[in-house]
Formats: C-alpha cells, structure tokens, sequence
C-alpha cells in the first residue's frame, strides 16, 4: 500500500475543527484521488485527523515521474496524524485521559473483548480499552474507516494502524512462525475431496519467480470456507485471514484457521488493497 491516504473526505464550507470530526464523517463524501475536482480545492481532508488536504498533482492523472495522482496534507496543517509516517508506527496511550478519549471517539460503536492497554507514566499502569474488533469479520465491515484505525493484537503493546497491520500474501517468501494479518487475492478454490468435511484448497495469487515457494495456499474444511462465501466462484474476491504461514509440499500455507480468524472483503473495499 504506497499512498497512504486512500480517499479523502469532500465537504464544501466545513472547516477544520478537531471537535467537530464527527460531523465531518458524517455528511462528507468520500473522494478517490482520480475522483478529485478542481472545484474541490479547499474543501477535502483527511480521514484520520481530518485536517486539510490537496491532491498532487492538482489536474493531471499522474506526476511527470509517473506516480499516480494521490492525496497529502496541507503544509498550513500540524496535526498529528499517523497517515503522514511512511513507516508503521504503534500507539501508547500516555494518560488515562487520552486513552478514555481515544474510547469514546473510536470504540464506542463496536463490541470487542477488554484489552490492556498500557500508560506511559512513572507508577506503570494499564487502562483497560476494549479492542476495536473480536473478528475479522467485524474488521471487514466499514473497512475504508477501520483501515486508518489503530488495532491491539495479540501480544502487542502498541495499538498500529490497520493498513500498516496488513501483510500482502505476495510479499511473503518463507515462513511465518508469528500469526500475523495477511491478505491476498483468490486465484481458485476447490474442495479437494467430496463431502464438506474435506480440505478446500482455496489458492491465492502468489509470484513464486520471487520466491523457492510454487504457490500459496488456505486450507480449511469446504464446509468452513463455504460458511465465509469461499466456494468455486470466488476467484478474484480478496481474502483477509490471521494466522501463521507454513510450508505445504512445495508451497506455502495458512491452515487450521478458527471462525473469527479469516474473512472475504466486501467487494466495494477492494480498491483499498
């Protein structure tokens, strides 16, 4: 994922108030960069700390270098925003306040399981937080807002944006003994046996030129997969699974996956990867 900011909020007349971010979200439209109209100019921000924005290259399709057009901050704008880092960087909340803020401006719509997150302070405490998801279904839904969003996962001791979370399945070239959260795009699924109880071997797209790998591979029952949407029609839908990558004959594998831990991506987010 190279540009960060993958559409940005378009709403004429509004100006930048951090107190107002709900409103903003809430009666904004949402603007790819190849959407962007010179009228616009002014008027869009950021889906994370909704400062102002601009698109670069303000009317052509791509720079004289050749990237495409994309969305980057105003100079005029110094909030703190973890879409300006290229690098993948955590949160720690610092006091109990800003993590109570971070609760009630980002939580308060979804269920999860308690987590600790710890405070940055001399006596060493931790302020419970929910997470933000108890499955990657739940991340799926109203994925173009979770994606900006910071997620504890398991073991972590820093919340870190969901895009810098995500793995790109085609990246990976050996394996993987530390779950982690990965994605990749469905090349073909089939049940490998008969009945529902059998291995369905649904293959992602995988550039094995690049790898001593052939292929990659999620294995779990066809009556489990199927559960999820993933049947013999499901070429080219985006898969996003949580788990450990392991070796299957001469290609690689993510196998043996619990309900919660794997999920098909609606199709209208599939742009965002």
């Amino acid at each position: 994922m190279n540009n960060r900011i993958k559409f940005a909020y378009h709403l004429h007349g509004w100006k930048f108030d951090p107190l107002k971010k709900t409103e903003l979200k809430q009666k904004a439209q949402k603007i790819l960069p190849e959407e962007y109209q010179s009228e616009m100019e002014g008027s869009i921000y950021c889906p994370e700390c909704c400062s102002p924005l601009y698109r670069s290259p303000k009317k052509k399709a791509q720079s004289e270098s050749g990237r495409k057009a994309f969305f980057a901050h105003a100079k005029s704008s110094k909030a703190p925003c973890g879409l300006r880092s290229k690098q993948a960087e955590g949160k720690k909340y610092l006091s109990e306040e800003l993590a109570l803020k971070a609760v009630q401006s980002e939580v308060e719509d979804i269920n999860g399981p308690v987590v600790h997150a710890p405070i940055g302070r001399h006596r060493g405490d931790n302020f419970a937080l929910p997470s933000k998801f108890k499955t990657i279904r739940s991340i799926t839904r109203n994925f173009d807002e979770n994606i900006y969003r910071y997620f504890y996962m398991p073991n972590g001791r820093y919340a870190v944006q969901l895009q810098d979370l995500l793995v790109d399945i085609k990246s990976v070239r050996d394996t993987v003994d530390t779950p982690r959260l990965y994605f990749g795009k469905i090349k073909r699924s089939y049940n490998a046996g008969k009945k529902p109880s059998n291995i369905r071997m649904t293959m992602l797209d995988y550039d094995s030129s690049k790898s001593e790998f052939t292929d990659f591979c999620f294995k779990l029952s066809d009556l489990e997969q199927k559960e999820k949407g993933i049947d013999d029609d499901a070429e080219g839908r985006f898969l996003i699974v949580y788990g450990k990558v392991t070796e299957s004959g001469t290609g690689l594998c993510i196998k043996g996956a619990k309900w919660g831990e794997f999920a098909l991506l609606p199709r209208k987010y599939e742009y965002l990867l």
